[in-house]
């Protein structure tokens, strides 16, 4: 399956990528649902591609990366497939890391060019192994060859693919810039970390 996903999101990444030139700043947020999380609990965090810094930006085409975790927990992801169909993959999980989170979509001229940023939603899952930590999500290997964040800058497919920072030199597309947004796994209540550790007592009041 990984196989046929990968040659599927081969379409929007390289058939149209007619154009490398343009230029600019892919803004990518990495948004939990809530500041903080309770041990053995699992939080959602929303992906958002801005492609407005992107030069003559207009849709995103595609993308494949790597997200980088927490070794205290797992990562699954859910891409958003009703409007990235193409190449869909929502990730492998790899110790605390995911693995090929991946999506896309046609151009305009072939009944794509969907404008949303929503590229879909992580969940990391509390291990129990630790408390009181934080966590702030990255990804990585989302550069040509072997990964994109890549936006369609014309209904044709010519596309701006996203570069390595710093940019190489002469190479032309636009820069990636990551703003996650942490959140904290929160201490357990001192009796469920007694139960944990397997010392807590429980006093029972019988009522006269």
């Amino acid at each position: 399956m990984r196989t046929i996903g990968a040659l599927a999101i081969a379409l929007p990444l390289a058939t149209f990528a007619q154009s490398t030139l343009a230029a600019g700043t892919l803004r990518l947020y990495i948004t939990p649902r809530a500041a903080t999380l309770e041990p053995g609990g699992t939080m959602l965090i929303d992906l958002i591609a801005d492609y407005s810094g992107v030069a003559s930006g207009q849709a995103i085409a595609g993308w494949k990366f790597d997200v980088l975790g927490h070794t205290n927990g797992t990562l699954t992801g859910d891409v958003n497939d009703e409007v990235f169909r193409n190449g869909v993959l929502n990730g492998t999980p790899s110790g605390p890391d995911l693995l090929d989170f991946a999506g896309g979509q046609l151009p305009l001229s072939l009944g794509g060019g969907n404008t949303s940023t929503f590229l879909g939603t992580l969940a990391f899952t509390d291990s129990m192994l630790a408390t009181d930590y934080t966590v702030t999500l990255s990804i990585t290997d989302y550069a040509n060859p072997t990964g994109a964040l890549n936006v369609y800058i014309n209904g044709a497919g010519s596309q701006s693919r996203s570069v390595p920072t710093p940019p190489p030199i002469g190479g032309g597309g636009h820069e990636v810039v990551q703003i996650s947004t942490s959140f904290t796994v929160v201490p357990a209540p001192a009796c469920v970390a007694q139960i944990l550790g397997g010392a807590c007592l429980l006093a029972i009041r019988r009522r006269r």
